[in-house]
Formats: C-alpha cells, sequence, structure tokens
C-alpha cells in the first residue's frame, strides 16, 4: 500500500498577529513539516498554486515570502487586518490541492474552491475594523481584537469598545496613548531582566504588568500562570487598564508562529543569541534564530532605543540595520571603544568601569550603583546577571525611570525573594545548593563555571541535569561542559514532560551515554529520576560541607525552593 507523505497533520497554519520574521504587519503563516525527498518539488508546486489562487481571487499584488529549511517549509503573506482568516483558508486549501496530486489523488475542483474562498472573504470582511487598524498603525498605537472587544493603546490610556458596535468617527483618537513599554527577548536571562526591570518601576511607585514564561503579574499579584511570554501574555498585560508601566517577555516560539502581539513599544532589547531550538519552525541555525529574535526591535517606535548588547557578536551584524536610536550596554568592552558606538545624539550606553555600573548619556558619566551593592551579582561573581542589571538600567530608562529610581531599585531588589527559580543561591549545613531555570547550553554552562568559581579546593560539585526533546542537539556540548568545569557527581533528569518530539528518558540516556564516552565515571552518575524533588531529596541525603548542588528545574522550581528552606 502506497504511503501518503504529504498530508494535513503535517500542516500548520496560524495568524500573524503583528510584526514577523518576514514583514511589518499582520497576516497568515503556514508551516509543513517533512522530510518527503520530494520537499522542494512540493514547495515550488506550492508556490505556483498559491499565485494561481491568489490571482484567481484579485489578491495578485500579495507579496509572498517563503523559507525552506531542514524539517520542511514556510509560506507567509500580509493581508488585511480584517482578512487574517481568510489568509489562513487559503493556504490550507492551497496544500489540499498540492497534496492531492502529490498523493495521487482526485483533485479538489478549482471553481469550487475558488467559490468557497470567495464566499470566506466575504463573510471576514469588515471595512470598519480595517480602518481602525490602518488608523491606528499610522499613529503607532497598539490595536488588539478578540471575538467580542476591540482595544486600542494600552493600559491606562487604551481604549475598550464592543467589536459589534465600530464606528471610526466615535474613537475619541486623540484621547488614546501607549503606555510606557518595553520588550525582552534573547536565549538567556530574559525573565531576570524582566523581573528586575519590572520591580525597579513598581518601587518607584508605578502600576507595572509584566507576562513571562512564568505568569502575567499585575501590581504585584499574578492573574495567570503559565507560559506566557507569547501573544495571550502581551496583550492581557497591555488590555489592563490599571497599568501604566509594561514590561513583556517575548520567547521564539511566539515570534517565529505568531509574530508580535505587541507592534509598538518604547524600547526592546535582545539579550544575546545561542544555540537553542534549532531544526524548528524555520530555524536551522544560530544566524537564523537571531534574525528572529531581532524582529523585536522593530516594534520600538519613534523616540524609543533599541537596546542592544555589545558584548554578544550576533547582534553587531543588526546593528547598522536597526531603525532607531541606540542604547548600548556592555561589560567587557573597553570604555574607550564606546564613542565609536554612540553615532546619534540620542545614543546612549550603560557599561561597567572599577566595580561600578555607569549610564554615559548627553555627555556626561552617571554613576548608578557599586555591583557588589547589587544582590543580583552575587559581589560580581555572577557575571550573567551582570549583564541583566545593565539591560535592566537601560531599558528602566525607557520607562521613564530617573537615574535615583534605578539605583533605589537596584538596591532594594533581593534575588532569592524577588527572583525564584533563577540564580537562587542558599546555604544549607556548611554546603550551597543553587537553584536555576538553566535549560540551553549558553545558561547551564554559566551555573557549572559559577560553581566552580566559588568552590574550595575540597569541594565536590552535584548537577542536576535534564532537557526537553528539541534539545537533542545540546547532549554533545552539556557533556562537554560537565567535563570541562569538572563536575563531581550528576543526577539525570528523565522528562515526562516537554517531550517535543521525544520519548520519555531518550535525551537522558543519551546525554548518560555521551558522559560515559567522554570518560566521566558511571558510579558518578548518582541516579536518573523522574521528578526534581526526587532529585532534591537525593541531594539532600548527600549534604556534605563545601559541597555545592546544582538544581536545574523548569517543573518544580517553586517546590524545590520551599523544601530546601523548610530543611534549614
Amino acid at each position: 500500500k502506497e504511503i501518503i507523505m504529504f498530508q494535513r497533520d503535517t500542516l500548520a497554519v496560524r495568524v500573524l498577529a503583528g510584526t514577523n520574521m518576514f514583514f511589518s504587519g499582520v497576516g497568515a503563516i503556514a508551516e509543513y513539516f517533512t522530510r518527503d525527498p520530494r520537499k522542494l518539488e512540493f514547495a515550488q508546486a506550492y508556490e505556483a498554486e498559491l499565485r494561481k489562487v491568489l490571482d484567481a481571487l484579485g489578491w495578485d499584488d500579495v507579496v509572498l515570502y517563503k523559507r525552506i529549511y531542514s524539517r520542511g517549509f514556510i509560506f507567509a503573506m500580509p493581508t488585511e487586518f480584517d482578512l487574517t482568516f481568510a489568509g489562513c483558508k487559503i493556504f490550507s486549501i492551497v496544500f489540499d490541492r498540492v497534496a492531492a496530486q502529490f498523493n495521487q489523488e482526485p483533485e479538489p475542483d478549482y471553481a469550487e474552491d475558488i467559490d468557497y474562498l470567495d464566499y470566506v472573504i466575504s463573510r471576514e470582511r469588515y471595512i470598519a475594523l480595517r480602518e481602525i487598524y490602518d488608523e491606528a498603525k499610522s499613529r503607532s498605537l497598539n490595536l488588539y481584537v478578540d471575538a467580542e472587544t476591540l482595544c486600542i493603546g494600552s493600559g491606562k490610556g487604551a481604549y475598550i469598545t464592543s467589536i459589534d458596535d465600530l464606528d471610526f468617527d466615535k474613537v475619541p483618537w486623540d484621547n488614546i496613548y501607549e503606555i510606557p513599554s518595553v520588550m525582552v527577548t534573547g536565549t538567556n536571562g530574559k525573565t531576570t531582566t524582566v523581573r528586575l526591570t519590572s520591580f525597579i518601576s513598581r518601587h518607584a511607585g508605578k502600576v507595572v504588568g509584566y507576562c513571562s514564561t512564568d505568569w502575567v503579574m499585575i501590581d504585584g499579584e499574578v492573574v495567570s500562570e503559565g507560559d506566557l511570554s507569547g501573544p495571550n501574555g502581551n496583550r492581557t498585560v497591555m488590555q489592563n487598564p490599571k497599568v501604566d508601566v509594561a514590561v513583556l517577555e517575548v520567547a521564539r516560539g511566539g515570534i517565529v508562529k505568531r509574530g508580535l502581539a505587541t507592534s509598538n513599544v518604547g524600547g526592546a532589547v535582545v539579550m544575546n543569541v545561542s544555540e537553542d531550538h534549532l531544526g524548528v519552525n524555520g530555524i536551522d541555525s544560530v544566524a537564523d534564530l537571531a534574525l528572529a529574535k531581532f524582529t523585536v526591535q522593530q516594534a520600538v517606535r519613534p523616540g524609543g532605543h533599541n537596546v542592544v548588547n555589545l558584548d554578544d557578536e550576533l547582534s553587531h551584524s543588526f546593528i547598522d540595520d536597526l531603525p532607531r536610536s541606540k542604547a548600548f550596554f556592555f561589560f567587557f568592552l573597553a570604555e574607550s571603544e564606546l564613542l565609536n558606538h554612540l553615532k546619534d545624539p540620542e545614543d546612549y550606553a550603560c557599561f561597567v568601569q572599577d566595580g561600578a555600573f555607569y549610564v554615559y548619556r548627553h555627555g556626561e558619566k552617571q554613576h548608578i550603583a557599586a555591583i557588589d551593592d547589587v544582590d543580583l551579582t552575587y559581589k560580581g561573581l555572577a557575571k550573567h546577571n551582570i549583564e541583566n542589571v545593565l539591560a535592566a538600567i537601560c531599558l528602566s530608562l525607557e520607562l521613564g525611570r530617573s537615574y535615583a529610581e534605578i539605583t533605589a531599585g537596584l538596591l532594594a531588589f533581593k534575588n532569592d525573594e524577588n527572583n525564584q527559580g533563577r540564580f537562587n543561591l542558599f546555604d544549607v549545613k556548611g554546603s550551597k545548593i543553587l537553584v536555576d531555570y538553566g535549560h540551553n547550553l549558553a545558561s547551564v554552562d554559566n551555573m557549572l563555571k559559577f560553581a566552580r568559581s566559588i568552590a574550595k579546593p575540597s569541594s565536590k560539585i552535584t548537577v542536576l541535569l535534564g532537557f526537553s526533546g528539541d534539545r537533542k542537539f545540546m547532549i554533545e556540548s552539556i557533556s562537554s561542559s560537565v567535563m570541562k568545569h569538572q563536575i563531581d557527581y550528576v543526577i539525570l533528569k528523565m522528562f515526562t514532560s516537554h517531550l517535543r518530539g521525544a520519548v520519555v528518558g531518550e535525551l537522558a540516556g543519551l546525554l548518560r551515554e555521551n558522559l560515559l564516552k567522554k570518560g566521566f565515571p558511571a558510579e558518578n552518575i548518582l541516579a536518573t529520576v523522574e521528578q526534581e524533588t526526587e532529585a532534591l531529596d537525593l541531594v539532600l541525603s548527600r549534604l556534605g560541607e563545601d559541597n555545592i548542588y546544582i538544581m536545574l528545574c523548569q517543573d518544580d522550581a517553586a517546590k524545590v525552593i520551599e523544601t530546601i528552606k523548610n530543611y534549614k
């Protein structure tokens, strides 16, 4: 029996909610997952059929975007704001037509398909909504819409009305505005930077809304839990009428799958870019990943700043193409190189000198705080968190905070209290337990490097390691990091969630095999556990003087931390 290689279950069609990897604005995106050797041939046939259908619908001026990658191919196209769903339907219909050709099945009736799509377009067409969206875009205002409501602007400056009662002439345009807002993405440091930036503004008396991989928090209260670093989390924050400052974490997945729901912010930063999530959603290389993450910089409205990490090599290649004035931050770059980057009168920089954080702006250098006085830096030993502080200073300036407010917020921020699950260090009966989210190569390497930097000659270091199914490509590098930093013991975590294409225990097995191949002693792999709390029980039973235990927790960090505190 012939195996049909091109089927609907290999198809993902989505609305693009805003600025995305391909263009600025809304539209539709279709991703096809296949390793069929006819992949390129299918993509070419799909493009030809898509253009034929678009011409028949009178959409002949639509620009098509495509990307062929290792696991499939992607097509995207801009649409009018009211016709994004129609765009998705077009992608789906065309797929069915081309799949029938390749699967040697009867091809759907062409005239019937065109008639159906004409019907969908007529049902979706909403000219008043389109005109309002276009006007909002021309004013650099965000617009959010769902089945019942329309929101223009954000937070305390938003105008919210019923979707069924739209009237362009009734919109109070002059009273609508955008609250100060910033966007944060990158491979590592996103959540810590978001939490610190939010804390600084809240400490200054502002009502802050922020979204992250953990929750949406409004004015210090969690209103929704889960990974909310995508469009839904953004909307929840920006549509809340209490909020007067917004800090938005934006993860790779949301950017590449749905674009940016919020396309107008005061500032945006790409913290760093390193190997992660490769081989999915059109991302085959670190360069592809950087291109996706730098989408956020296109969302900065006039008057705002593109915030750039000069210590991140990949970020340098994007500087000249960034559309706004720039705010640079760096830890390792020499101050003498600073002026080479400040080319616009509104450009500024945040950096470290003589053990303190400084801002150079408008020709003046401002002292912010001593590194040792900022709890997050662990007396300067947590160098990755120094980078996060530098970014948070820049973002806070974009949110309108004064130097004095930034200093006060930095000094008041206590990592174990205000940044749970991210670099929390506990002293337990003469040993140290470090709890962190570490889930990719850069973050794991940072934790192992830090542990080795504070270890005494007699200290033994134990690490809990476990990864989601889409991180198989990291196994070799993670094993090398364990050997490089002379880690003494390893506990393996067998993921039962976040499998993402792997089977239960697969990555733990691969990691064990790779460690042994590199010469790691089999007896020093202490256990393979299903739960992070199970690993902690093992750690607590093995506590030794001056030893260091690294708990990399993606599921039960809160429970692990509570147990450690109670044990103390």
